[in-house]
């Protein structure tokens, strides 16, 4: 059983110049120009994009069919370019249960992801996720 506190995920990733350019160009980020180096704001979903595919279904075990994500929070310490490499830990921070307002729990789970640079070994980015499991109907 996971319990708040403890650690979900573990993984490296390597800022792609590449996969940079793609995200700024679909989230019509025009700041680096053609050739952006500065990730922008929001870049690190790329970052958790494999671990969030498994976050509800294998690593929390929710159903699918009653999960909404809730919220996204970013807090910067410093930039993310491309070429750095990332160490990144996710764990969970927070599950707790709560009545809805149109009747019905809700199980309502925040994730924390820490980025930190390779090279420094100093935390660049913390990203907070929020995902809500909608109780069965009838319950």
């Amino acid at each position: 059983m996971i319990a708040v506190g403890d650690t979900l995920a573990q993984w490296e990733f390597e800022v792609e110049a590449g996969k940079v350019r793609e995200f700024a160009r679909a989230v019509h980020d025009t700041a680096g120009g053609d050739n952006p180096t500065i990730a922008p704001p929001t870049f690190p979903v790329v970052a958790s994009a494999d671990f969030v595919a498994r976050l509800v279904s294998e690593i929390l075990a929710l159903d699918r069919s009653r999960t909404v994500h809730g919220e996204q929070e970013y807090e910067y310490f410093a930039p993310i370019h491309a070429g750095d490499r990332l160490q990144c830990r996710a764990r969970l921070i927070s599950d707790e249960m709560k009545e809805g307002r149109r009747g019905g729990a809700m199980r309502i789970l925040r994730t924390e992801t820490e980025y930190v640079s390779v090279a420094s070994g100093k935390l660049v980015c913390r990203e907070v996720s929020t995902t809500i499991e909608k109780a069965k109907a009838g319950q």
